[in-house]
């Protein structure tokens, strides 16, 4: 089997492939858990293999996750990611490139609720340890591009998740999300008053 590769870059080129929610799901199950067939990722969705199928291809198509010969028969197909990690570069996306941050941002809200209710079952170190924080900080474009790179250099320096890898005794899978977002000015919202609470 391939090795998986560390990083694709989402491009014109290949955006048509991440272009669907269900696709950025579909990605993000097979890096987070491995391998799978299109029963299996359809049980976990609630949707039916046949439906599946569509998006799965699109995905092999644009290169995001490949079959994984080593595991299936011929009755049933495994696949898993291509790579660990995708960066978007398109500084002003249209049409497919919101279609595929909008997919983002859904996932990462998703990981966020479903993290936050199986918090209280934990036992209580990890429910010491896990975080829902922010801070509100006044940059500049540089201070704001140094400051995602340190960020990403930090969370790098700790130990990554390799699909399949054994991970020492104690641990188990923590994601670790954050964003740099700009603040809009003032607390006006479409249609409030602008006079505001009398």
């Amino acid at each position: 089997m391939d090795e998986q590769q560390d990083l694709v870059v989402v491009t014109s080129e290949n955006l048509r492939g991440l272009a669907h929610p269900l696709r950025v799901r579909l990605l993000g199950l097979l890096r987070t858990y491995g391998p799978a067939t299109a029963t299996s990722l359809a049980e976990q969705l609630g949707l039916t293999s046949g439906a599946l199928s569509y998006h799965l291809r699109q995905l092999e198509k644009y290169g995001f996750i490949v079959e994984d010969a080593e595991r299936g028969n011929a009755r049933e197909r495994w696949w898993r990611a291509a790579h660990r990690t995708t960066i978007f570069e398109m500084d002003v996306p249209d049409g497919e490139g919101l279609i595929y941050e909008d997919a983002i941002v859904d996932a990462m809200v998703r990981n966020i609720a479903r993290s936050r209710a199986a918090r209280y079952d934990l036992p209580e170190p990890w429910r010491r340890a896990l975080s829902l924080s922010d801070v509100l900080l006044q940059l500049t474009p540089d201070e704001a591009s140094r400051l995602g790179a340190e960020l990403n250099a930090l969370l790098e320096s700790y130990r990554g998740h390799r699909v399949g890898e054994p991970a020492p005794e104690g641990t188990r899978l923590v994601v670790a999300q954050f964003q740099l977002l700009p603040m809009p000015d003032g607390l006006a919202t479409p249609g409030a008053s602008e006079a505001g609470p009398a």
